[in-house]
């Protein structure tokens, strides 16, 4: 059995798993709410449901009453509190990972430091840690998810990972097998903006973009409730100003030579003659030191640029501003707005950057998120299957 082929997932027709992740996203919701919400008949409606609330996937709620003179109506919700999923972001240095329900809502959390990146000795400490988890949880965890900075090919090698120093790591099949439960990979940008578009900042829109600055660049997109995949260098190198500074593959002015966290200690590290870490950049640029007010400037009129960018690519104009470095946006609020509109001859399609600092165990959040999406709705397993 593949890693997505689960028992009863494909006994649920569409409309069923569409009726389930509605209630799941958008809370709990009466039949009739349900209906008008998918466009689906009330025979319909009646029809995908049954086998959801026969299986548990769904059950009534408390009474609701309805506008008018009709009688109350049953809402339907899930019971969040009866699964676990636990969530692992793997750093350079740390391993983040959480415990959530159904909802994503962290129950716990712990961070250990990540000592080797010897790939075995990765899996065991991610095994010590999920073990630790089970151990004080009651409940048995459904699944894993796991995210990892850079390339991920079909959910289960890291083909590519700068950060790890990983090239063609069957990760997933080995940590399932350390785990003896199911486990699912992907990059670490698509866990997070899968996050936000269920649970988080993201919710309720249709249509938004996640850029996330730090150690490396990150691009999600979400185009009419569904997730476009957004390849990881050609982002990360997209070209803001050609006469830009160079970054390490000698592409002139990209969102890498601008951006990340490295290229922009290591610009006022030469300025001053020692070496800065990325937290003093920020309080000396606060502090108007003239390097780092510069380089913090330009960084955050290359973020606005690139959002603006993005909207006029796409006619997304949400824009979710994070990662460990988007602190850089906040102190030069005025760059990011210059860069937005440097290139706006319109006012018909704008950037609306809303800037949303998460720590990695917000991260870890999303790699609990790619494993609930993988998961849910499935309907239980046979007794001899």
């Amino acid at each position: 059995m593949t890693q997505d082929a689960h028992p009863g997932t494909d006994a649920l027709s569409a409309p069923s798993k569409a009726v389930a992740i509605e209630v799941l996203v958008h809370g709990p919701q009466s039949r009739t709410q349900l209906a008008h919400r998918l466009g689906l008949s009330a025979a319909t409606l009646t029809r995908v449901v049954k086998p959801l609330v026969e299986a548990g996937i769904l059950e009534e709620s408390g009474a609701v009453r309805t506008p008018g003179r009709g009688r109350s109506s049953l809402p339907l919700d899930v019971t969040p509190e009866r699964h676990r999923f636990i969530g692992v972001k793997l750093t350079t240095e740390s391993i983040y990972a959480v415990v959530t329900d159904l909802r994503a809502r962290i129950l716990d959390q712990e961070v250990a430091p990540l000592r080797s990146l010897h790939v075995p000795d990765v899996v065991a400490a991610v095994g010590s840690l999920v073990g630790s988890f089970q151990s004080r949880n009651d409940l048995t965890v459904d699944a894993v998810g796991v995210t990892v900075g850079g390339r991920v090919d079909a959910r289960e090698i890291v083909a590519d990972s700068p950060f790890l120093h990983w090239r063609d790591v069957p990760f997933r099949s080995l940590l399932s097998q350390e785990l003896g439960a199911p486990v699912h990979l992907d990059n670490d940008v698509v866990g997070l903006t899968k996050a936000q578009h269920w649970f988080g900042h993201g919710k309720g829109y249709a249509d938004f973009a996640l850029l996330t600055v730090g150690a490396g660049i990150g691009y999600g997109l979400v185009v009419n409730n569904t997730m476009v995949p957004t390849p990881v260098n050609p982002v990360s190198h997209f070209p803001v100003d050609p006469s830009g500074p160079l970054c390490p593959l000698g592409h002139r002015g990209c969102m890498t030579a601008y951006l990340t966290s490295g290229s922009i200690t290591s610009a006022v590290s030469v300025a001053h003659g020692r070496p800065i870490g990325y937290d003093q950049v920020l309080e000396l640029a606060t502090a108007d030191d003239p390097v780092a007010s510069r380089v913090v400037r330009e960084a955050a009129h290359a973020l606005g640029r690139t959002a603006a960018a993005v909207s006029s690519l796409t006619g997304v104009q949400r824009i979710i501003l994070s990662g460990e470095g988007v602190h850089l946006a906040e102190v030069a609020q005025s760059s990011v707005d210059e860069g937005l509109a440097a290139y706006s001859a319109s006012q018909d399609i704008r950037s609306e950057p809303v800037i949303r600092p998460m720590s990695f165990l917000e991260w870890a959040r999303g790699a609990a998120v790619i494993a609930i999406q993988a998961e849910f709705p499935r309907l239980p397993a046979a007794p001899n299957a």
